[in-house]
């Protein structure tokens, strides 16, 4: 089975295809089910993508992709992505160094090295 996001974007691009047929979005949605079975959107989501894709007037105009979307990003530096990735680029760091380049307390340099279970530090 392809990834959620992959089905979404072949969704969408087939409700595209149909708005410019001229379908009505209760008629996507049961192809749609046809098709897709248990993989198939809710029709609340058929529904607003054929609007959506109506409403921008030429055919082929409109976007099937996810759009950006502000807020956190879903990948972050954590002090121990950053410590485990200074002890293995210098095996002889000390914690007084690592301590440093994180930021951080020597007691919580002492804690994150002792989670990320190294030893020799």
């Amino acid at each position: 089975m392809a990834a959620p996001i992959e089905v979404h974007q072949k969704h969408r691009a087939v409700i595209e295809f149909l708005v410019a047929e001229g379908e009505t979005p209760t008629n996507i949605h049961k192809r749609l089910q046809n098709v897709y079975k248990g993989d198939s959107l809710e029709y609340i989501n058929d529904w607003r993508w054929a609007c959506r894709l109506n409403e921008d007037g030429e055919e082929g105009t409109a976007s099937v992709a996810d759009q950006p979307r502000a807020g956190r990003t879903a990948t972050s530096v954590s002090p121990a992505n950053k410590a485990t990735a200074l002890i293995r680029s210098d095996k002889h760091i000390t914690l007084h160094e690592l301590a440093f380049e994180l930021g951080v307390s020597h007691s919580s340099a002492h804690s994150i090295v002792n989670s990320l279970e190294f030893s020799n530090v």
